[in-house]
């Protein structure tokens, strides 16, 4: 195998040189391509001597310029380098013009690109580096996130996740390759008479801040603002951009700020350890003073390391110096002396090792693939459509989990790597992590870091039935310690949360309890729960964080952070907008009935307006959500009338239904007397191509057909046993029956041909 590895600016160079070491060490065959995009010697070749790197092979010298002219240059220079090369893989880091060049190149030379630091977005398209990594990003056959947000923005944008690897930043290799080696050569604080922890730094080149003199004079006006509340000592390591819109606005800059030409790398990492506070406008910077334990206010509006800010080591402020004087006298005050500290998102120094593991193996992720423990254990209390697949996912993801289920047959068939009902890839999942040793089944709880409730919450009298959740929280603490955490995954109405905090606090036990609402179907569990975005809602900072992080092992959608009751509140209010937009089709169903028109025609003509989506009306609403969920929501308000009407609506629908088939019945034989005949549902599930009769109206439906005194027979494919006769074929249902009632739509009922007279629910 051959690596070509591209750089072009100091941090391309810093951040690339832990791959360069360990393709040595390897003795992987590799070239170095080096653009010098930059335009001194400081800014770029420096860093190969300091960093005791390798010469590059080639060295294209095409300096600065206009981004299309640079782009092109390094593009025309790099691609018959590439064709005499042959390399199976060039790798390239950042978001430059020298990244972008690098990885057209490649991918017209069918030649595989990784890109470390995928999946970065600022969301700011004014800023050349966000069109460079979409770019290169949907070139890559290799994507290396820094973490789980950059992973999960790479699959919303339709990569394919065999190409997505999570793995930190090298950027943690070379801080931590590098700082004792600083610490023991550079001089730069004594070289520029300064003491540790009495100085602030800055960092300051972007277009945005510098190219506009209103902005470059706002931005020292915020040092002017910072220097006066704390006489502390200003250091700025200057760009040499920067320095020429200085020379070129003639604009004059204060004593109080040590400007110094750009240092080197170990220099630098001398000063961002021993400032007191950190002003960057630079991504990397961002990071550095994240893993050096520095705070860093950031001279932007926008971020793409907003793990920065999520762990409290950094804050947005752009130009703003009321906004920076906060965040300067928020950790100033907090420290009091005191190091400050937070959990490091950007690697544990040895992202190299991962990435050329990743490359050389060239092996996706099966499930054969051996799992990687996270030495921490999870219990899951409820075995059930959500529990299990959740509890399975955890353990894939490396966490020694316990299903908790007072069913002895159900945690006898886990234990045994079966799948205890049917759900679409889960047998397979819960066989590899079973035998792997990282699932078993109880029906005991045992003590844990975290807990994870996932039991039934049926409604009882149009309210949350929560007995379930305070059973398995009153037993949760008969064995928890103080500092763990309680997640409720179960559906409850909103505050139930807060119940459970003051259950904790009586039985004497100080936890963490986070809702995070489930968001799956059956038939889709695994894929919905992996791929759908999250909620995390909790009281503090230090336990959103901490789940985010468990859900992270294995969610690839967004995770969004909030308070518990809001938490609790957002899937009950996404399904009751369900409910209220289906209970208007059902409702628009007997207008259209009554006005004799085809209400599917409406529909379908209604919905050519590009902002109208009307649902299409059924037989009712059925399943453990939707018909549930908006009573949860209401059931301690005045408010909410109309989802109360809602709910009666499509309540009313099922007998609307059947009573229309008990219609069709006498229109098709000119019957007044229906004793004894006999009616058959085709679909009995509560929705389609799965086998879960949870408030099916079918139910519903049954029940006015048995008042009516009429005998029922089902077929449904999905569904063994029901309440009645199950006849074994489509056509041995309708041999049988006087009438049919459509009432699932399962695949097989598509382009149904039968004798009998139908009522189509589905139309």
């Amino acid at each position: 195998m051959k690596i070509g590895i591209i750089v072009g600016t100091r941090p391309e160079i810093i951040k690339m040189a832990p791959v360069i070491r360990e393709c040595k060490k390897r003795g992987i065959a590799h070239f170095i391509i080096h653009s010098n995009q930059h335009y001194s010697q400081e800014m770029d070749s420096i860093f190969f001597k300091e960093l005791e790197l390798p010469a590059p092979d080639y060295n294209l010298g095409v300096g600065s310029g206009l981004h299309s002219n640079q782009t092109g240059n390094i593009l025309i220079e790099m691609e018959p380098i590439l064709l005499d090369e042959k390399p199976d893989v060039v790798l390239v880091q950042g978001d430059t013009n020298t990244v972008l060049a690098g990885a057209l190149a490649a991918s017209k030379l069918d030649i595989k690109v990784g890109h470390i630091e995928a999946g970065l977005r600022s969301y700011d398209r004014t800023m050349p580096e966000e069109t460079n990594r979409i770019l290169t990003d949907h070139m890559s056959e290799y994507l290396f996130a820094v973490g789980p947000n950059q992973h999960a923005i790479l699959a919303k944008e339709g990569i394919e996740n065999d190409k997505i690897f999570t793995v930190g930043n090298t950027v943690s290799d070379s801080l931590f390759q590098h700082l004792d080696i600083s610490a023991n050569t550079s001089t730069i604080l004594q070289d520029l008479a300064i003491n540790a922890g009495e100085f602030f730094l800055v960092t300051a080149h972007r277009a945005s801040n510098v190219d506009v003199p209103a902005n470059l004079l706002e931005l020292l006006a915020l040092f002017d603002k910072l220097h006066a509340k704390y006489s502390q000592t200003i250091v700025w390591p200057i760009h040499p951009r920067t320095q020429a819109k200085l020379k070129e606005f003639n604009i004059e800059l204060p004593e109080y700020l040590k400007l110094t030409p750009p240092v080197g790398y170990l220099d630098f990492i001398q000063l961002q350890k021993h400032a007191q506070l950190i002003l960057t406008d630079s991504g990397g910077i961002q990071e550095e003073a994240c893993l050096l334990g520095v705070p860093c206010i950031t001279l932007r509006e926008n971020t793409e390391r907003p793990e920065s800010i999520e762990v409290g080591a950094n804050v947005l402020v752009g130009r703003d110096a009321d906004k920076a004087l906060a965040a300067a006298d928020k950790w100033l005050m907090a420290t009091n002396g005191e190091a400050l500290s937070w959990h490091n998102p950007f690697g544990d120094g040895h992202v190299a090792e991962l990435i050329l593991d990743i490359i050389t193996n060239s092996t996706p992720n099966t499930l054969e693939q051996e799992i990687i423990s996270r030495h921490e254990s999870i219990t899951v209390v409820g075995m059930g459509y959500m529990g299990l697949p959740i509890a399975s996912l955890l353990a894939e993801a490396g966490y020694s989990v316990t299903g908790v289920d007072l069913n002895e047959e159900k945690v006898a068939s886990i234990n045994a790597a079966e799948c205890p009902f049917d759900e679409a890839g889960l047998p397979e999942l819960i066989s590899k992590v079973v035998s792997q040793g990282y699932l078993k089944a109880s029906t005991d709880i045992p003590s844990s870091e975290t807990y994870l409730v996932a039991v039934p919450t049926p409604h009882k009298g149009s309210s949350c039935d929560r007995s379930f959740v305070f059973s398995a929280v009153d037993a949760i603490a008969k064995v928890a310690q103080d500092g763990q955490t309680v997640i409720v995954e179960s559906t409850i109405s909103p505050q139930t949360s807060l119940a459970v905090e003051e259950r904790f606090k009586a039985a004497g036990v100080s936890v963490d309890v986070v809702h995070c609402p489930e968001r799956a179907i059956p038939g889709q569990t695994l894929y919905e729960l992996v791929h759908n975005d999250r909620i995390i809602g909790a009281s503090s900072e230090v336990a959103q964080q901490k789940v985010k992080s468990i859900y992270q092992s294995f969610v690839k959608g967004e995770v969004f952070l909030t308070d518990l009751t809001t938490a609790e509140c957002i899937k009950l209010v996404e399904n009751t907008s369900r409910d209220v937009g289906i209970a208007f089709a059902n409702e628009l169903a007997q207008i259209c009935q009554e006005l004799n028109v085809d209400v599917y025609e409406v529909i379908r003509l209604a919905n050519r307006h590009p902002r109208v989506n009307v649902l299409t009306p059924g037989p009712g609403v059925g399943g453990h959500c939707i018909p549930i969920d908006p009573w949860f929501l209401v059931e301690n308000t005045q408010a909410g009338e109309f989802v109360r009407l809602a709910r009666t609506i499509n309540d009313k629908r099922p007998s609307i239904v059947a009573e229309q088939t008990l219609s069709l019945l006498k229109a098709a034989y000119s019957l007044d007397d229906i004793q004894g005949k006999k009616v058959g549902i085709l679909g009995v599930a509560y929705k389609a191509n799965v086998d879960d009769c949870r408030e099916s109206p079918a139910e519903d439906i049954l029940a006015h057909f048995i008042e009516a005194g009429v005998e029922v027979n089902y077929h449904d494919p999905f569904v063994e046993s029901w309440r009645c006769t199950k006849a074994d074929s489509i056509g041995q249902l309708d041999s049988w029956a006087d009438v049919l009632i459509l009432v699932t739509d399962h695949q097989c009922y598509n382009n149904l041909a039968v004798s009998s007279p139908l009522l189509n629910t589905r139309a």
